[in-house]
């Protein structure tokens, strides 16, 4: 006899699963708790910012929900920290987890574990017409370019200042900022020539202000995006990763990221 089958989608938030899956397991160390904090900087929007009534918001703040969600319906607090700090305030165990525009580096992966969630890559964001031409990386000898405190961008920049020396070319001015906010504001008012960020936030910034900002070098440096982990959290690690392979098999991972407009950024 064949027996009926019929699968019933539960939406909440575009996030909750569409199908069947055996809950994670939650690490003993947080059976007995009731909240989970999260280390973010909370300025790399479209991932992680405040929005106008500052509420944490962003594709990484519902990816952080969920995985709290899944754990057993965590309450979460949101630790603001600077980038550069991040790795720091988690190995001093001031919160759980990493969740961020975390890029995965081999230097990283030295100190804590890294859950992938997505992919990124970096870009470069000029004045609106693009005054000076930017074009290609060659085209930023002797400009001034804003970058982030601790971000992969500025390691990408450093390396290429290397390069200009050796072809003989002016290097680049690197001028670092702790906030993309920070940064985008020097470039509105001209105290850089273009700002070196993920292509996340140019685009972000473009679509917010399109009279102001415009995308100068194309996307280039393709990495692996996550949520950072102590090393000593393994049950954690493991938890979380099995929460990410659950919504790519249920639907609410492709949803998050549709809703996020960064589709094309998703796991292989």
């Amino acid at each position: 006899m064949r027996l009926p089958f019929s699968l019933v989608a539960v939406v909440s938030l575009g996030l909750t699963a569409s199908l069947a899956s055996a809950a994670p397991a939650v690490p003993d160390r947080l059976k007995d708790v009731s909240k989970l904090t999260y280390c973010s900087g909370m300025d790399s929007p479209p991932l992680v910012s405040f929005d106008a009534a500052q509420k944490p918001t962003g594709l990484a703040i519902d990816l952080g929900m969920e995985i709290a969600k899944r754990l057993g319906d965590k309450q979460v607090s949101w630790r603001v920290t600077p980038f550069a700090g991040l790795l720091p305030a988690l190995l001093a165990k001031q919160c759980d987890l990493i969740v961020d525009q975390l890029f995965d580096k081999p230097e990283r992966r030295e100190v804590i574990d890294i859950v992938n969630y997505m992919y990124s890559s970096q870009s470069v964001v000029v004045p609106k017409g693009n005054p000076k031409n930017i074009q290609a990386l060659d085209d930023l000898s002797g400009r001034k370019i804003a970058v982030l405190n601790g971000s992969t961008i500025k390691t990408l920049l450093d390396a290429e200042n290397a390069k200009l020396a050796e072809a003989g070319k002016a290097p680049m001015k690197l001028v670092v900022y702790n906030a993309d906010t920070d940064a985008f504001q020097a470039l509105r008012i001209n105290q850089v020539d273009a700002y070196g960020t993920t292509v996340e936030t140019a685009g972000y910034y473009a679509a917010m202000a399109p009279d102001l900002f415009q995308e100068g070098v194309p996307a280039f440096g393709r990495i692996l995006t996550g949520i950072g982990v102590r090393k000593d959290d393994q049950q954690l690690s493991a938890a979380v990763q099995q929460i990410i392979d659950d919504m790519r098999a249920d639907g609410s991972y492709m949803a998050l990221l549709g809703k996020w407009h960064v589709a094309s950024d998703k796991l292989d």
